[in-house]
């Protein structure tokens, strides 16, 4: 039985979605134009913006090119996690406890994307806690059939936001090249943002409601795009889970995984 329906959903095996391919290099994310020659050095890391002073453009494209530079090379995720760990590119820095850079290996191919962590995310440095995390948990193992520990899950935003507030556009363009260089490093062939805003901020299409992005493959460089909602928002609304089951489903067919009853013994 589906995790997330009490009645069957359609293989997506046998009705193939839809594909659209996202161009890359996007004015709104390609910070190239405004890097300038480092001759092989590594740029420092900027100094924390001073506290509500708003983001001049030219601020904002130069603080997003330092993070790129940096970001592009981290060998692996360890070296990756350790930069951003010490990152003071946005204003997000100035009141975190800890950095959340992420949870599994990724060994499976598939990457969970967020929007922010919370409270108890930034507490334990892990994302995805609490009862949305328990319920991504069970989409990934009773319905995808694989341990959590194999796929890896993180968000856009690697600080939690002061008293949850949402991030502002300045603080996701410069944040954006750790999770570009984080999908490279992970290796992941199916990338699953979880809710409107991680899955418009992946596909170059903020503000694009979730319904508009949901039911196609996304073609974004080496690896497909798959949105679903946030479990949170599967908490507040229940019935929306057979739609996130159909999703998921989508996501294991791209994946080469079948129904985990069906599957051979490894």
């Amino acid at each position: 039985a589906a995790p997330l329906a009490g009645s069957r959903a359609r293989s997506a095996a046998t009705n193939p979605p839809p594909t659209t391919r996202i161009p890359t290099g996007s004015p709104e994310t390609d910070d190239s134009r405004s890097r300038k020659d480092i001759s092989g050095s590594i740029p420092d890391m900027p100094f924390a913006p001073e506290r509500g002073v708003p983001f001049k453009k030219d601020d904002v494209r130069a603080r997003a090119a330092i993070v790129r530079a940096r970001a592009a090379v981290a060998s692996d995720l360890e070296a990756l996690r350790l930069d951003v760990a010490g990152c003071t590119a946005c204003t997000l820095c100035a009141d975190r406890q800890r950095t959340v850079f992420a949870d599994g290996d990724g060994s499976a191919g598939v990457l969970f994307v967020g929007w922010a962590p919370g409270s108890l995310e930034e507490e334990q440095g892990k994302p995805f806690l609490g009862r949305s995390g328990k319920l991504l948990t069970d989409i990934i193992e009773k319905g995808m059939g694989l341990p959590r520990s194999k796929v890896m899950i993180t968000n856009v935003h690697k600080c939690r936001p002061a008293e949850d507030r949402d991030p502002t556009a300045a603080e996701a363009h410069i944040c954006s090249p750790w999770l570009e260089r984080q999908i490279e490093l992970s290796g992941a062939r199916v990338v699953v943002p979880l809710g409107e805003r991680a899955a418009g901020h992946l596909l170059r299409r903020p503000n694009t409601p979730l319904e508009s992005l949901r039911g196609q493959v996304h073609r974004v460089g080496g690896y497909k795009v798959i949105a679903t909602y946030d479990p949170a928002l599967l908490l507040e609304d229940p019935s929306k889970k057979r739609a996130c089951w159909a999703d998921i489903q989508r996501a294991m067919a791209e994946l080469g995984l079948g129904p985990p009853g069906q599957r051979s013994p490894k």
